[in-house]
């Protein structure tokens, strides 16, 4: 039998055998120190780099992340540094490459060796975490990459 981390993997692999990809959500803990993440998993199949998001509620990331895939299915694959305002109402996303992948483990178990691009959010004065004025604690919003500019 299964465990039930075993079970999630078999069934997320299923949505990406059906679908072409998925997303998966990691809950973050109830102290707070993990912040909440989703990400994709079969992008890369796509020829495109894995989507990751921090520090929003489940519905709302999946949101971005779908409007994400849309845009670039559309567009084009986004690049590290890029910015969006395709993704959101007001302010532009920007694209970070993606350097800490640890927390990503059902793409790595799915996909092997992968590339992400983390989805930075704005604040509500549409600022970025590493522009003057940004409101928001660094903990809402972890970066899983290098500073702005992304490299």
């Amino acid at each position: 039998m299964d465990t039930p981390g075993e079970q999630a993997l078999a069934d997320l692999g299923k949505l990406v055998e059906t679908y072409g990809w998925a997303i998966r959500h990691v809950l973050g803990d109830p102290a707070g120190t993990i912040a909440p993440f989703s990400y994709t998993v079969g992008l890369t199949a796509r020829g495109w780099d894995e989507l990751l998001i921090t520090g929003l509620p489940t519905d709302v990331a999946d949101a971005f992340i779908r409007n994400a895939v849309d845009e670039q299915a559309s567009t084009g694959p986004f690049r590290a540094g890029d910015l969006t305002s395709a993704l959101t109402e007001s302010g532009a996303v920007a694209l970070l490459r993606v350097e800490d992948r640890s927390g990503m483990t059902a793409a790595r178990a799915l996909l092997g060796d992968f590339q992400a691009l983390q989805l930075v959010w704005p604040d509500s004065r549409d600022n970025l975490p590493w522009e003057m004025g940004y409101r928001n604690p660094p903990d809402v919003q972890p970066l899983f990459g290098a500073d702005w500019p992304a490299s």
